[in-house]
């Protein structure tokens, strides 16, 4: 065992449970090496541990593209170079362990840290968090898989109760990290806020040891989101390594008594502790002296992988401009809008906007936030093209709150429409971390959306909107035409703590394909500058026989040089309870003008599977399959059916009971149910005494914030977080501002 060299005390045992400070774990006074940790994922958020509650307040660093951006590019070596220049960074700064990437599954539009995640998708999901998993692991820093699992909204993030019948959590919501786990082996898993089947995941033994060490070979530390940890002998038990951040001994005294109580045993401290020092030992021996970085070379990168991930969604002869006169109007253009808000927010050095960029490059740029007169005047010419810069702003997306819809601000469409009154040559530059309804998307000639892509944000417009680049990003999600068309309407992010995943595995794409709902813009869906043909498919088996992978031409035939993104889409036999069609492979390639090439691609694993809740396992299921080379999900280039032996579907499959989400609910709050596992928003319903309390403590926070809008999302997330959070979360990420005493006593004047 690693603990007995170091001839641990029981008590540093116990200690080493809990971080030392915000970012470190224990060192038990020099006898240990120590795990420096670090907000991410798309870019090193490293803080003094002095400036901890200020979110936007870190070192200056590279704010590279965020996952929801770099999933468009749906290229995998993109999203290695992100996860190696990120490592370089952490090396500088002796960062051992990044947070990150995220890797959750965006079951809905309007979850706020969606920008933070990759794809509505799971095997393209897992696929690109695997490759920047592996790529920064190389340079010697750890990544954090986060947040394991179920996390798929923000209200109420740390007390909801994600209901998923089996095959649907397997299916949808574990593969990407499966995928991951199997493919990369991240140093360490995040456990997430939420509850699963109402048991907070954090307690459970079944997610944090069964499915993920034993069933999939996990060989990290389970680290807890910052503040998830819950009654922590529980979490001990279940497979959790170490909570964070520095409970100033809250967590100590608790396991200190569960020992004494006999509830936990000094060998689960022994467990978690080896998988601590292990991962520690193996991480200091990567740190590297006096590491420097070319921040002018990681600012070119996070160039590329923006230009790399941008995707075209219309184009009606605008694109690419000449250079000469463009109207350029919107704030967005001069402030731009390259990140989210919370805890991945990085603090950056200045770079050129996109009215600096376009005038760098030759363009004679007129520009104003709103229209001025003197553009009116030069619009009404209809040569003189007009690029209107809007989308979300921090006041709409960010971490600890959901959005309520998916349009765009009031005064942007008011504007808009300002604008197509006076001139038909109108183009869209658009930025979000999410889909959105894009107003007057009809009667627009182009629509260049963004994402939230980082520093090199208004360098990346400027050469896609001049052709210097062609842009060949595709959707990782689906543009709903609606709200009320996705597929968890009704069952998300309510005041109540259960959510109920009643679509089961028709999340994203397979909910809109299978019923025939129309969207705004399909998953996978991207337009080029050029024009690509397929050609000469050949389905083949893989080497070792056990899988499946073809082989299909790509040309260009068009007058720009650019890439391609190859879509394989498996179309299931027909059945009410499969998806009509799932992504099961893709590749990104690059061609010259009049360029051939034959790419190779192996399907995934459980190209012809389904979770059966009968064996507990991905089961082949027998049939005959079409095995669909597509553009985008629905732009269906080439295909050829294959016949799969296996069993039944009927053998494999069994429909979820009625009585299941009822059973896997936990019960709704009455006066007398109170324990420090319940937060204050929920207590003041029932005590005048707790609701002043809350009063109080959101007065301190707007106090403490003076002069920043009450919309900034560092704002927004510390009131939900006091409004949402348990007490027992309260006391532990507090610094001992709340402590055992005041908990309790709020507690008993909710219940009484």
């Amino acid at each position: 065992m690693e603990t007995s060299k170091y001839n641990l005390s029981v008590e540093e045992k116990i200690r080493l449970f809990n971080g030392d400070g915000n970012w470190n774990t224990f060192s038990a006074k020099g006898k240990l090496p120590v795990i420096t940790m670090s907000d991410g994922p798309h870019g090193l958020r490293k803080q003094d541990i002095s400036n901890y509650a200020n979110i936007n307040d870190s070192k200056i660093a590279t704010c590279f593209p965020t996952a929801s951006c770099i999933a468009s590019s749906w290229n995998v070596n993109s999203a290695a170079v992100l996860g190696k220049s990120i490592g370089k960074e952490a090396l500088k700064e002796k960062v051992n362990l990044l947070l990150g990437p995220g890797t959750n599954i965006k079951r809905s539009p309007l979850c706020g840290r969606n920008f933070e995640y990759f794809s509505e998708d799971p095997y393209l999901a897992g696929s690109m968090a695997a490759s920047y998993i592996n790529a920064m692991q190389e340079q010697g820093v750890g990544c954090s898989l986060k947040h394991f699992a179920a996390n798929n909204q923000e209200k109420r993030r740390q007390v909801s109760n994600s209901i998923i019948d089996e095959r649907t959590l397997h299916e949808i919501y574990l593969r990407a990290f499966e995928i991951s786990v199997k493919t990369a082996q991240p140093e360490s898993i995040m456990a997430s806020y939420n509850r699963l089947n109402g048991l907070y995941v954090a307690h459970s033994k079944e997610i944090l040891t069964d499915i993920l060490r034993n069933k999939w070979g996990f060989k990290g530390f389970v680290v807890s989101d910052w503040g998830a940890c819950i009654d922590t002998a529980a979490c001990l038990k279940a497979g959790m390594d170490i909570a964070m951040p520095d409970s100033k001994g809250y967590f100590s005294y608790n396991l200190k008594k569960a020992l004494a109580d006999k509830i936990i045993q000094e060998s689960d401290l022994d467990l978690a502790n080896e998988r601590i020092i292990k991962s520690a030992e193996k991480l200091k021996a990567s740190e590297k002296e006096n590491f420097t970085v070319d921040y002018k070379n990681q600012h070119q990168i996070a160039l590329e992988l923006a230009e790399d991930s941008a995707v075209l969604l219309k184009n009606e002869n605008f694109f690419p401009l000449k250079k000469g006169s463009v109207c350029i109007i919107g704030k967005m253009a001069e402030e731009m809008k390259f990140q989210g808000g919370g805890s991945s927010h990085i603090k950056t050095a200045e770079y050129p906007n996109a009215i600096d960029s376009f005038t760098k490059l030759g363009f004679d740029v007129v520009y104003s936030e709103t229209l001025s007169e003197a553009q009116i005047n030069l619009i009404k010419n209809p040569e003189i093209p007009v690029l209107y810069f809007c989308g979300l702003t921090e006041k709409y997306e960010g971490e600890g709150f959901d959005r309520e819809n998916l349009k765009f601000p009031e005064e942007q469409i008011s504007e808009l429409e300002k604008l197509l009154a006076i001139s038909k040559n109108v183009a869209l530059i658009t930025f979000s971390g999410s889909p959105v309804l894009i107003p007057y998307a009809d009667c627009v000639k182009g629509i260049l959306h963004m994402y939230l892509c980082g520093e090199a944000c208004g360098e990346a417009v400027a050469a896609l909107v001049s052709g210097k680049i062609s842009p060949s990003g595709k959707l990782a999600e689906t543009f709903p035409l609606r709200i009320e068309d996705t597929p968890c309407f009704g069952h998300f992010a309510g005041e109540e703590d259960n959510v109920e995943y009643r679509e089961g595995i028709f999340v994203g794409y397979r909910h809109y394909n299978s019923k025939n709902i129309p969207v705004l813009y399909d998953f996978g869906f991207g337009l080029s500058y050029t024009r690509f043909e397929y050609s000469n498919l050949k389905v083949l088996k893989s080497d070792n026989g056990d899988r499946v992978k073809l082989q299909v031409s790509i040309s260009n035939k068009g007058e720009f040089a650019g890439s391609e993104i190859v879509q394989v889409y498996v179309k299931n036999p027909e059945n009410p309870q499969r998806a009509n069609k799932e992504l099961r492979g893709f590749a990104k390639l690059f061609l010259m003008r009049g360029e051939t090439k034959t790419v190779e691609i192996l399907l995934d694993d459980n190209a012809f599977k389904i979770y059966s809740t009968k064996t507990h396992n991905f089961e082949t299921v027998s049939g005959t399959y079409e095995i669909q080379v597509c553009a985008s999900l629905n732009d269906v280039r080439l295909s050829s059916e294959i016949s799969v032996e296996g069993k039944t579907f009927e053998e494999l499959y069994e429909p979820v009971p009625e009585n299941f989400w009822k059973a896997a609910a936990v019960p709704v709050h009455t006066k007398g149910s109170f324990t420090i596992s319940d937060n204050l928003g929920d207590m003041a319903n029932f005590s005048i005494i707790v609701k002043l309390f809350l009063k109080i403590m959101i007065f301190a926070v707007k106090r403490m914030n003076k002069g920043k809008s009450p919309d900034d999302p560092e704002v927004k997330i510390s009131i939900s977080a006091i409004r949402e959070n348990p007490l027992e979360s309260l006391i532990s990420t507090s610094g001992g501002i709340l402590g055992k005493k005041m908990a309790k006593f709020l507690v008993r004047r909710a219940n009484r």
